[in-house]
């Protein structure tokens, strides 16, 4: 494997460290262990990019905590410890920010430095888009002053933490100045074929940039009205993403990239289930042929149990509940024989596409139909712009279409997809009016109160494949993401204390005076991120 070599500082520690990232798929290129600082600015765009895959322990802990935590998704045995992420997440980002601050200074002192204006947009894109998710994991965090050790700035070796309301200000601002700067002039430096994430499409780009800032902007709102208000304004007047574009990393536009730790995450302790709370979502019955499905999407996020029925664990299941096993994720058995789910698979699982796929499937970043759904919220709540019903319901419906769209297709297209697989690249509108006039699916605009939930339902079912935004959800809006009612006592024990990941052990060893003011020395998963009501 083919690697990009370059220094970097934590930007927390003062220690500087040489970080050696896997660029393969990403325009691999060599640079010398002891020539690094002379890697060129689009091998370090690159490598930014790079970054940006999940990591293993963060996939382990999404599979083990944050679905049942969102209730996406439940679990039926033990699995990875929660803070089994919290490390490798911290690690991934500030040895990112620490090669963002080189480029930025790089560019800086360049002569033309007008001319790199496109490639300091995309990376104050990319970056807002790490550090949202990071922030969102972690709360308070080092941000305004991280990263510069790595230009030899000893007075900022040991990084302060920025409060969450700061961290999204500033990233706000660094969004608004991508999307007006980004430009399709001939002036602008390329990246060539150094740019993998979107491929130079700048329109695409401020798409991109928009709607992160929507997305910021909407979170933001309901703790800070009077920053994130003015923001979901301008950025509803510039272009969005729209069904199609979809911001991810799609294996299939990098020949050869592939998520190897997505097989890792399933195939070691993962006891992901079905959960009553999403098939209540999906399914007007428990009818175990599925006839009550009227949701498209079940049938591509989960699969039946080992006698070919459909069955949902309950997500907070009473004392008495039958125990569940089998080995559905088993990588061998299945990819040998897909009905081997082992004597004890009773429950649906997870379908094994998401595990046995390395090549097809994306990690996706920010869809279309997140975009469309929280424009929605904007003109059902009126947050920027004057409350519209019917403009809110049309922007939910075309959500919902954009996550159905994009999924069917990204089955349909997979040739190793053979179970259950769609009919056809797009859905029928038969099969979409059957969804959106679903009851608990049709958007109620006589009632508000009523519709948002609904749009809270369906941003919480698109991002099945991204929890940590139902997460950040679920915790922004105070528990207003589908949740069961029953037994919620199991729910409160196991997962409703969880708010945040706690920091990294670093962090108390080497950063200990400024961990220990953000922390007054006791770091815990139950302190509410700033977000929180």
């Amino acid at each position: 494997m083919k690697r990009l070599k370059y220094i970097l500082l934590t930007g927390f520690t003062g220690v500087v460290l040489l970080q050696t990232s896997c660029t393969k798929n990403f325009e691999e290129t060599n640079t010398p262990r002891d020539k690094a600082s002379t890697a060129t600015t689009p091998e370090m765009f690159n490598a930014i990019i790079s970054s940006l895959p999940l990591t293993a322990g963060e996939q382990s802990v999404l599979n083990s905590w944050i679905y049942p935590i969102t209730q996406q998704g439940i679990v039926v045995g033990g699995a990875y410890p929660f803070d089994n992420a919290k490390n490798a997440v911290w690690e991934n980002y500030y040895l990112t920010l620490g090669n963002f601050r080189v480029l930025e200074d790089r560019i800086s002192k360049d002569a033309n430095k007008d001319s790199y204006n496109n490639i300091m947009a995309m990376l104050k894109t990319v970056m807002a888009y790490k550090t949202l998710k990071t922030t969102n994991y972690y709360g308070n965090m080092p941000y305004t002053n991280a990263g510069y050790a790595t230009l030899s700035d000893a007075t900022r070796y040991k990084a302060t933490y920025d409060q969450q309301k700061d961290i999204y200000a500033k990233v706000l601002t660094d969004l608004k100045w991508a999307v007006d700067n980004l430009s399709t002039a001939a002036t602008q430096v390329s990246l060539g074929a150094y740019e993998t994430l979107l491929k130079n499409n700048i329109p695409l780009w401020v798409k991109f940039a928009n709607s992160l800032r929507l997305q910021a902007a909407v979170t933001l709102y309901d703790k800070d009205a009077a920053t994130a208000g003015p923001h979901i304004t301008e950025a509803l007047a510039k272009p969005l993403l729209v069904d199609g574009d979809d911001i991810g990393l799609w294996p299939t536009q990098l020949p050869g990239l592939k998520f190897e730790w997505r097989q890792w995450s399933f195939s070691a302790n993962c006891y992901l289930r079905l959960g009553s709370t999403m098939w209540n979502y999906m399914s007007a019955n428990n009818n175990t042929d599925g006839s009550g499905i009227f949701d498209p999407r079940c049938k591509i996020f989960f699969e039946t149990n080992n006698a070919n029925q459909w069955a949902a664990y309950p997500q907070n299941p009473p004392t008495g509940t039958p125990s569940e096993g089998g080995a559905p994720y088993n990588l061998e058995n299945r990819t040998a024989s897909w009905s081997n789910k082992g004597a004890g698979n009773n429950i649906s699982n997870f379908n094994f596409y998401f595990e046995k796929d390395m090549t097809n499937i994306p990690e996706l970043m920010l869809t279309a139909s997140q975009t469309y759904l929280l424009k929605a919220e904007v003109y059902n709540r009126g947050i920027g712009v004057t409350a519209n019903a019917a403009t809110a319901k049309a922007e939910y419906e075309a959500g919902i279409k954009a996550s159905v769209n994009m999924w069917t297709k990204i089955a349909f297209s997979m040739s190793d997809w053979t179970v259950n697989k769609p009919a056809a690249a797009t859905v029928t509108n038969t099969e979409l009016n059957t969804l959106l006039t679903a009851p608990v699916v049709s958007y109620n605009s006589g009632n508000a109160a009523t519709a948002l939930s609904q749009i809270y339902a369906q941003y919480w079912v698109s991002t099945f494949k991204q929890p940590w935004d139902a997460w950040t959800l679920l915790r922004r809006t105070g528990g207003k993401t589908p949740m069961s009612a029953t037994n919620t006592g199991y729910y409160n024990t196991n997962f409703g204390t969880y708010n945040r990941f706690v920091y990294p052990d670093n962090e108390f060893s080497y950063n200990y005076e400024n961990w220990s003011a953000e922390t007054g020395g006791t770091d815990l998963p139950t302190k509410k991120i700033w977000l929180q009501p």
